[in-house]
């Protein structure tokens, strides 16, 4: 047993959290449904992460905009970022279609629609009301219910305000930056339980849903995981190596941590801590850009929810035998680009997210239900493309803004302090002890 724990102690946090992945699974399809006694772990466990989650966004963007004093700089970041966010979510748009249309997802498939239902409770926000609600009227109350885009403009409007005030402000500043790094002290003693945290979920979730239930959706689930799949292989890495001049391959390697919480959480807002400290220690993106960026995408750059919307609405349209046109499929991209950019990164929104879609090409709601069974399924991979496309797009701009830490980001910095341990036997001379050390503070 002893040896176990040894053992543990010394893999990585990636490799901890594979093996929870692999485990939790494995678990769930063994005992079936009586994997619903572990989800209280699992929900305790996000219940940490969401406690994280606001006090994350706030400093971290507060911090940001602290740090950039160019109000030029400002416009720059906020042009290339907003350009980078609409090509790569209409590009996933389009591929999901694609996709869609080639498997022929809902095709073939005899289901009684009548007998469905839609939640009453589902709601579907007006593009006016999301434009006029982005402004809080009231910032405790938009703390108080986790409304991250209304605290992200407050966030973004009190770092420029901090920056107009000059040196009166500097208690200010030195208590967010003070507060910034306790609330990321914090963040990382909550992650220390993320591997059972994750085992917990994923046993739950292969238990509840398991093998057999998915047969009959089976079409739509290889969609969104082939779409997904090829995104990352025709976007991302072409974009990485001839837009940038980065190896995909290092790109994907160094974000092994985020992926695996990503999957297993399906929520953005639940991993962006980890996001965070992998776009700075592991890609060598500025600690202030990356701040300033990811908590931005977790709410406003949405690949792959853009590439379910396609999906969907395709696999909609073809229970329905309705036929899609050019202008149907035109509208259908404009509003998956709204709509993917007004529900946030929490699970299940795309649901929401898709009656808007549906409603603007006439076709009925019936599906809905239908794929809110899966969703969580769906919601897995999707989120893991979100997260994907927001450390993607960090990079992107970082490297445009020669922000970027190259050795970091190729490797020849090991960032992680599990590696410095590894080595520990290396360091014969006290002063070297003493620096590492420091580096475990």
């Amino acid at each position: 047993m002893k040896k176990v724990l040894t053992t543990w102690g010394q893999l990585k946090s990636w490799q901890k959290v594979l093996l929870a992945l692999v485990a939790g699974i494995s678990t769930g399809l063994l005992v079936g449904p009586h994997a619903i006694y572990l989800k209280p772990i699992g929900s305790i466990f996000i219940n940490g992460i969401n406690m994280m989650v606001t006090p994350v966004v706030f400093t971290a963007i507060v911090s940001a905009v602290m740090s950039i004093n160019d109000p030029k700089r400002i416009r720059r970041l906020g042009l290339k970022t907003l350009t980078l966010y609409i090509c790569s979510m209409l590009m996933a748009a389009l591929l999901g279609i694609l996709v869609a249309l080639t498997l022929g997802a809902g095709e073939n498939i005899q289901l009684n629609l009548n007998e469905m239902s839609v939640p009453s409770d589902l709601q579907t926000p007006a593009f006016m009301d999301i434009l006029v609600n982005i402004i809080p009227s009231n910032p405790v109350n938009a703390f108080a219910h986790g409304n991250i885009l209304q605290i992200l403009v407050f966030a973004v409007l009190l770092g420029l305000a901090i920056n107009l005030t000059g040196e009166a402000a500097e208690p200010v500043v030195k208590f967010i930056r003070s507060f910034a790094g306790i609330v990321m002290r914090l963040t990382q003693l909550v992650m220390s339980f993320a591997p059972i945290g994750i085992f917990a979920l994923m046993a739950w979730v292969s238990g509840e849903f398991g093998v057999v239930a998915l047969l009959p959706l089976l079409k739509v689930v290889i969609s969104i995981y082939l779409g997904c799949i090829l995104y990352w292989i025709l976007f991302y890495s072409p974009m990485l190596k001839y837009g940038a001049g980065l190896s995909p391959l290092q790109f994907f390697k160094r974000i092994t941590n985020p992926i695996m919480l990503a999957f297993s959480s399906a929520s953005s807002a639940v991993t962006l801590p980890v996001t965070l400290k992998t776009a700075e220690e592991n890609l060598g993106i500025s600690p202030d850009l990356g701040r300033f960026l990811l908590p931005l995408g977790m709410s406003l750059n949405m690949n792959g929810l853009s590439l379910f919307l396609g999906i969907a609405a395709v696999f909609s349209a073809n229970i329905y035998h309705i036929h899609l046109g050019v202008t149907q499929y035109i509208t259908l991209l404009f509003t998956i680009l709204l709509c993917g950019m007004g529900v946030g990164g929490v699970p299940g929104t795309g649901i929401i997210a898709l009656s808007a879609v549906l409603t603007s090409i006439g076709i009925p709601l019936g599906t809905i239900p239908l794929l809110a069974g899966i969703d969580r399924i769906n919601d897995m991979i999707q989120t893991t493309t979100n997260v994907t496309g927001d450390l993607f797009t960090a990079t992107m701009i970082a490297k445009s803004e020669n922000e970027l830490d190259l050795a970091k980001f190729n490797g020849e910095i090991q960032s992680e302090v599990v590696n410095i341990k590894e080595n520990i036997n290396n360091f014969k001379e006290p002063n070297n002890l003493a620096i590492l050390g420091k580096v475990n503070e």
